[in-house]
């Protein structure tokens, strides 16, 4: 086995690095794939158009360090600049990281020894949510280990979208986690469409993992994922069902296995949660916010929560249901309060509202978020998250969101 390693140390990497308006994080991201203790790779910098001074910057790696490869093309999108490297990547395995990012540098020598060693075709590992000075490491649901044909069927298939947790994957959708054999990847990074941003990643890994049935998970991270407050993901969007209807056939058919298409109405359903939660909505009633239970119009609101979630619901409450939105808070206000109305949640104490709105899906911090309101003195009966039947039973809602998958 060792000696299987060594031989596989010649073995070439094809790093590939979408960038576009990343000129204050760029230099962070290259030179931690540049400082990578696995030395054998193919760095390619795909300059997507990018109007500051990034493509300067490639070009000067380039003259740097001879591992790096530029590719200059207008702005076409994140998966359009993937598919460029792609398409110049000679590398036996291919690993992706984003411009804004930065990864460990043991990440690709660790994640090829484990491709190596376990003859897989994808390697999966954890992700560190990085912002100042704080770090949160988030791991796949699947345990540790090799999973090849029988086993794969058995412990990944069924839940490795949707794991039947509210709002849990069995293995990341995201690219960046990920070192993948070429072959396993590529077809369905050159297929993927570029006119869906928002399920790149999805439309990607989720076909590969299914298609390969061979996949090493690992639990250690890697990954240093940037959490901007100025990411185009903490944009509001107004087309999310639109695209669910247009694109459901073509999203779901690049599966084989019927597992794999349920699991990805759940993929779907929950990416409405995030983005588009007035689609569960009747205009005909005084009530909204169906998902979070049905609230009165009247109602005075405090919204918790400033992330993705929370800036799509205030975006609703505020400028599409003319609901009242009386307070909006996060307990990062100081940082967020440069760039958005945000506020410390001890301003809930007075205020006169009738619910506190709870704006994030991810269990664990709604769970730590109530425990501080009710510590704070906040009424439990005013604390409203996600109804609990929707939670339980998110098939509820299935019927009426996805009911042209039959027609």
């Amino acid at each position: 086995m060792k000696r299987r390693i060594e031989n596989s140390m010649e073995d070439l990497i094809s790093v590939i690095v979408p960038i576009y308006r990343v000129e204050k994080y760029i230099e962070q991201c290259v030179d931690s794939i540049r400082k990578q203790t696995y030395k054998n790779l193919e760095i390619i910098l795909v300059d997507d158009g990018s109007d500051d001074r990034c493509p300067q910057i490639c070009d000067m790696y380039a003259r740097q360090d001879r591992r790096v490869k530029v590719i200059h093309q207008p702005n076409g999108g994140t998966n359009s600049a993937r598919k460029a490297g792609m398409r110049i990547a000679t590398g036996k395995y291919i690993g992706y990281v984003d411009g804004d990012d930065w990864i460990e540098e043991e990440m690709y020598e660790k994640m090829h020894k484990y491709i190596v060693e376990n003859e897989c075709a994808i390697v999966e590992s954890g992700v560190i949510d990085s912002w100042n000075e704080k770090y949160v490491k988030r791991f796949p649901c699947i345990s540790e280990g090799k999973y090849v044909e029988k086993d794969f069927e058995k412990y990944v298939e069924p839940n490795f979208i949707y794991t039947g947790t509210f709002y849990q994957n069995g293995l990341f959708p995201y690219l960046v986690t990920k070192l993948f054999r070429k072959g396993s990847i590529e077809h369905f990074q050159i297929s993927n469409d570029d006119s869906c941003n928002i399920m790149d990643d999805v439309l990607c890994t989720y076909p590969a993992i299914e298609a390969a049935k061979s996949i090493y998970v690992t639990h250690e991270c890697f990954y240093h994922y940037r959490v901007r407050e100025d990411s185009t993901k903490r944009i509001a969007r107004t087309n999310m069902m639109e695209m669910a209807r247009e694109n459901y056939k073509n999203w779901v058919g690049r599966f084989r296995d019927r597992s794999a298409r349920e699991q990805m109405r759940f993929m779907i359903l929950y990416l409405l949660f995030s983005k588009e939660p007035w689609v569960f909505d009747d205009s005909r009633k005084d009530t909204y916010l169906t998902i979070y239970g049905e609230i009165k119009r009247q109602a005075k609101l405090v919204l918790y929560g400033a992330g993705v979630v929370g800036i799509t619901l205030r975006h609703y409450i505020v400028n599409m249901a003319e609901g009242n939105l009386v307070l909006w808070v996060d307990k990062n206000f100081r940082k967020l309060g440069e760039s958005l109305p945000v506020t410390s949640p001890e301003s809930i104490l007075v205020c006169d509202f009738d619910y506190v709105i709870i704006g994030v899906l991810q269990y664990t911090a709604v769970e730590s978020i109530k425990k501080d309101l009710e510590t704070m003195g906040v009424q439990k009966d005013k604390i409203i998250w996600l109804g609990q039947k929707y939670l339980e039973t998110p098939e509820l809602l299935l019927e009426n969101i996805l009911e042209y998958e039959e027609k």
